[in-house]
């Protein structure tokens, strides 16, 4: 699977859910178990990658803004929220995350949806009859340092003025 499958994937899901989170893990779930084993995993190793890549303190600025607060588990959902919506809107807040400001509607709540981070592994689980320790490693890099500049709760006001405009 390449990077314009991965994003078809999580496109379709969430057409296919009417734009709403939780509905669409239980369709991408769905989706993923059409797929051969092969597929799932390099699924995930892509989904992997969207996640690590979004390990931003901008993007957790946003988080926390957008829900009152953001744990470093709700942050783990929140990118989960972030990918599910797509290439455009993920490519946008990797660039400016006050630009999430103009994506969140109402059925998004907090923008924390527990499950994107396992549900390739669970899909394969249940396509192969194997269990998550025999679930396929990646070459991904493992832990990482958050990357961008660190903040402040003080300091999110200034630094996302569209975000705290509608959600401070």
């Amino acid at each position: 699977m390449d990077k314009a499958g991965f994003w078809n994937i999580i496109d379709k899901s969430r057409h296919a859910a009417g734009g709403d989170p939780e509905r669409q893990l239980d369709t991408l779930g769905e989706l993923l178990a059409e797929m051969s084993p092969e597929e799932i995993v390099s699924f995930d190793r892509h989904l992997s990658e969207y996640h690590a890549r979004a390990y931003h303190w901008d993007l957790w600025g946003a988080a926390y803004i957008i829900g009152g607060g953001c744990s470093d588990d709700g942050f783990l959902d929140f990118r989960g929220w972030l990918i599910s919506r797509g290439e455009k809107v993920y490519e946008a807040a990797m660039s400016n995350a006050d630009s999430l400001a103009a994506v969140v509607e109402d059925h998004d709540g907090e923008c924390q949806v527990e499950g994107y981070q396992y549900i390739a592994w669970q899909a394969w689980e249940e396509k192969t009859g194997k269990s998550y320790d025999d679930f396929p490693e990646h070459d991904l890099p493992k832990g990482g340092e958050i990357e961008g500049s660190p903040w402040e709760e003080e300091d999110l006001d200034a630094r996302f003025p569209e975000l705290t405009r509608r959600f401070g």
